[in-house]
């Protein structure tokens, strides 16, 4: 059985990715800091001047989006350099099975870094003062709800949770938000009506609907209630935050052009 080492300060993310990782058959072994995971790959591998250990994969995940961190974790001896909000738990583990099936390379045949990850790095910054607000998320699932919200305050918006439509309507009535990322699941048309009934009360904040009814005809019905956009859980569950910066920064312009 192959071993993964994930060094992440954030519990949260390290749990995700490590049941990414397990659910595939992988034993996995998390640090909370770079020390510890020094520590962990000394007491697996002790034999550190052992040339198999140097051609080992090493992928960075980034939340720094600045071209020139990309560069740094390149030069520091990364395999592959890929952006937190960009990547997906699904496409960080096919990364590890491409870089492990490339481990009986030479560490010269093994390829630096992903262009297209430093493309999406480099095309979403985060420090050039990404428009944010308050978010109410409506998702009735605790572990998603804790993950959603946290990637949510990562890109610096505040949020409210709210665990049912009723939950959410009394929110509503008592304070103000600028985006609403309502949790749907595959039995649950709920959401939609929510949904609906906020565009009929003429609310035109953007609405995203983040679901695991992934079907083209599923997507097509939420936007036809309403929704400004339509998530899947597996591909976007890590770039939610992003997403709904991108939304209140269109809809500040929209709004900077109608009061003009």
């Amino acid at each position: 059985m192959k071993t993964i080492i994930v060094v992440e300060d954030q519990t949260v993310l390290a749990t995700a990715y490590s049941n990414k990782f397990r659910g595939e058959g992988f034993n996995v072994e998390v640090a909370m800091d770079g020390e510890a995971g020094l520590d962990l790959i000394t007491r697996i591998k002790p034999d550190r001047s052992n040339p198999a250990l140097h051609a080992l994969p090493i992928i960075v995940l980034s939340s720094l989006a600045k071209p020139e961190s990309v560069e740094e974790a390149w030069q520091a001896g990364a395999t592959l350099v890929l952006s937190k909000f960009n990547t997906s738990p699904k496409r960080v583990l096919e990364s590890v099975i491409s870089a492990l099936a490339a481990g009986s390379a030479t560490a010269q045949d093994i390829p630096a870094i992903d262009t297209g990850s430093i493309s999406s790095v480099a095309t979403h910054p985060v420090s050039n003062g990404p428009a944010q607000g308050h978010i109410l998320l409506v998702e009735d699932n605790s572990d998603l709800n804790t993950l959603l919200a946290f990637m949510l305050r990562k890109a610096g918006h505040l949020v409210t949770g709210a665990g049912s439509d009723d939950d959410a309507l009394q929110q509503i009535s008592a304070q103000s938000f600028d985006l609403f990322l309502l949790g749907r699941n595959k039995a649950d048309s709920g959401r939609l009506s929510l949904c609906k009934q906020l565009r009929q009360s003429r609310f035109d904040k953007p609405i995203i609907i983040y679901s695991t009814a992934a079907l083209f005809s599923e997507q097509q019905e939420g936007l036809r209630a309403g929704a400004t956009a339509y998530l899947v859980n597996s591909e976007d569950q890590f770039n939610v935050g992003q997403i709904a910066s991108d939304l209140l920064t269109i809809q500040a312009a929209r709004r900077g052009i109608r009061a003009a």
